[in-house]
């Protein structure tokens, strides 16, 4: 941290030498369709962390003062399967889980739904914390008609594409964004800080498959040094996204600079 505290400070490194972990979901406008990519932790849902246990929070309202309402919304995307970032694929209506979004096809993963499927659970190792999850937040799309499952790489537009991202879990994806001659990545948790761009080793929460972690960092990074791609993680701090440069330093990740309305 001492090495790179200058780059580090102030969003991505605070007093105390802490940082924040946010949750949040994206909303993305392109080629006429409205994608939210991670629906977040979602509501009523026990979890053994307290954090996420039974949560009331005002996600919908927050959702729809963008101007967009849930019936707006064309596609939805989990980059993996984990409870904070598919849980508002539903929510609970008249004691039953129903989707959220009603008009959206939801892009599942072939491979991300497989490890998560009930009958593949001996394959893995148990995570309490996302207990329920399958029942509650991906089954229900399925019965109601609503999933689409798709082979990684998968064109979902002329601008969107998932593409693989493995190693946090098996079936891991990522959205990537070409739009007016840029690039960005909505990466999900290939990192949760960006000195795991620098030093893909640094290891924090639960993996499938170590060896996919690091390499999916390292392309991560590369490609944002050559094509200087803006990768955008699911829970960084505010601005929550950025580049990696390089310098007489050595590699470093430059937050974004979101432009003024």
């Amino acid at each position: 941290m001492d090495r790179h505290r200058s780059w580090l400070e102030p969003h991505f490194l605070q007093a105390g030498n802490t940082w924040s972990l946010n949750f949040r979901s994206w909303v993305v406008r392109v080629d006429d369709l409205v994608i939210v990519i991670d629906p977040c932790n979602g509501n009523g849902r026990p979890n053994i962390m307290p954090m996420f246990d039974m949560l009331d929070i005002p996600y919908l309202e927050r959702f729809e003062a963008t101007g967009i309402r849930v019936e707006d919304v064309d596609y939805v995307f989990c980059t993996h399967f984990h409870h904070d970032h598919c849980g508002w694929n539903t929510q609970l209506r008249g004691g039953k889980w129903v989707p959220t979004f009603p008009n959206a096809r939801y892009l599942f993963v072939q491979r991300e739904y497989d490890r998560w499927h009930p009958d593949n659970a001996a394959r893995f190792a148990s995570l309490p914390y996302n207990d329920g999850v399958y029942e509650r937040s991906i089954a229900p799309v399925v019965e109601a008609g609503l999933a689409d499952l798709v082979m990684e790489p998968h064109r979902v537009s002329p601008s969107l594409a998932i593409e693989p991202g493995h190693g946090h879990t098996a079936g891991h994806c990522m959205m990537r964004l070409c739009s007016s001659d840029e690039e960005a990545v909505f990466a999900g948790d290939a990192i949760h800080h960006p000195l795991q761009l620098i030093d893909p080793t640094i290891k924090f929460g639960d993996h499938d498959d170590w060896g996919a972690v690091m390499e999916t960092r390292r392309r991560l990074a590369a490609d944002s040094l050559e094509r200087s791609t803006l990768i955008i993680p699911a829970h960084l701090p505010f601005p929550h996204a950025g580049y990696v440069r390089t310098a007489d330093m050595g590699m470093w990740f430059e937050a974004y600079a979101p432009m003024q309305a």
